[in-house]
């Protein structure tokens, strides 16, 4: 059995991945900080599973730990888990209702338990323009504000992208020489 001492290694970031490219821009990002993150894998019921193993592979072919987590039985409904679209007024045909809280929440979970300050997950601006409310920088200070009173000691969650459009994240990408192949987003399947 794992102790306390066996599961806080190294890892001074938890980083909520998916293996699309906002993802792999925060790796990018924690590599040039001299960052050693832990990504959490989440399967919540989305069509475009073969993500996850996507993301997994790709994590282990560059030496970085990882977890994945399995929600089970959610009704979260939306054209990323049922194929359902147009579900809700005012927001993206992908938009699954609580699915950044629920993530955030087991990303400081994990976090806490590792004994690591800082949480990092993905939304840039392209998201808060395509009508994404847990992607907007007021839902990311309040998450923090959560966080401040959530745990035995504050954890900080950032968006390190969310100024950023998915064009110029995709610019970065290939002007870093970072491939397609390197990333996989299944946003685009059910249209």
């Amino acid at each position: 059995m794992l102790g306390v001492e066996d599961i806080r290694k190294k890892e001074d970031l938890v980083v909520l991945y998916s293996g699309g490219a906002d993802s792999i821009m925060m790796l990018v990002l924690a590599d040039f900080m001299k960052r050693t993150p832990f990504c959490i894998l989440i399967d919540y019921g989305q069509l475009h599973i073969k993500e996850l193993d996507f993301a997994a592979a790709y994590l282990q072919n560059k030496g970085i730990r990882y977890k994945i987590v399995r929600l089970g039985n959610l009704t979260a409904e939306s054209a990323l888990t049922t194929g359902d679209k147009g579900l809700y007024q005012g927001v993206s045909q992908y938009f699954v209702p609580g699915r950044n809280t629920m993530f955030l929440s087991i990303a400081l979970s994990e976090a806490e338990t590792r004994g690591i300050k800082e949480v990092w997950y993905g939304p840039d601006y392209s998201d808060r323009e395509h009508l994404f409310p847990d992607c907007y920088q007021e839902y990311v200070y309040r998450m923090n504000q959560v966080s401040e009173i959530s745990g035995s000691y504050p954890i900080k969650i950032y968006a390190p992208l969310l100024g950023l459009t998915k064009e110029m994240i995709l610019s970065m990408l290939e002007n870093l020489g970072i491939s397609k192949e390197d990333y996989y987003s299944g946003y685009g399947e059910f249209a």
